[in-house]
């Protein structure tokens, strides 16, 4: 590690800590005495196989933006958490390429737990339903759910 003050090669990591999904990392130059905070992370590559087949590079950003227009007046905070969690369970499928409607059913599993509202703002887009007859079936399957998870909890 170069330090940003006088370019030296050597520094020395004074204290670690994790953070989020990164690494915090308090360093000291040998040289010059200064100390400077650095933060790691690592770096995954993973390629998203959209409908019609083309690739394209998966971005959070694009992801939380989905996100957020599903949650509506949700709290940044809250769905930034989300696409973190939804982030890592991406990453845990150890697949790459990942179809987009794999990563589609992670948020709906997701929103169904946390905002049933967004669950079904996000399911009319995901799961394409232009027909008022699937978003009564999917409202139903939606309230029937909640039914039998309220009763297992009494």
């Amino acid at each position: 590690m170069h330090c940003p003050f006088c370019s030296h090669e050597e520094t020395k990591v004074l204290e670690s800590r994790i953070i989020e999904d990164a690494m915090r990392r308090r360093r000291e130059c040998l040289k010059c005495s200064t100390r400077f905070t650095t933060y790691e992370r690592a770096l995954f590559n993973i390629a998203v196989i959209k409908r019609d087949g083309h690739q394209e590079q998966f971005e959070i950003a694009k992801l939380s933006s989905s996100i957020q227009k599903a949650c509506a007046k949700s709290e940044p905070e809250v769905v930034s958490h989300l696409a973190q969690t939804l982030y890592r369970k991406i990453l845990n499928k150890r697949t790459n390429p990942i179809k987009s409607s794999v990563i589609g059913s992670l948020v709906l599993a997701q929103l169904k737990k946390q905002d049933q509202m967004a669950y079904v703002r996000f399911a009319t887009i995901h799961k394409k339903i232009e027909d008022t007859k699937h978003l009564e079936k999917e409202l139903n399957l939606v309230t029937r759910e909640q039914r039998v998870s309220s009763k297992l909890s009494e």
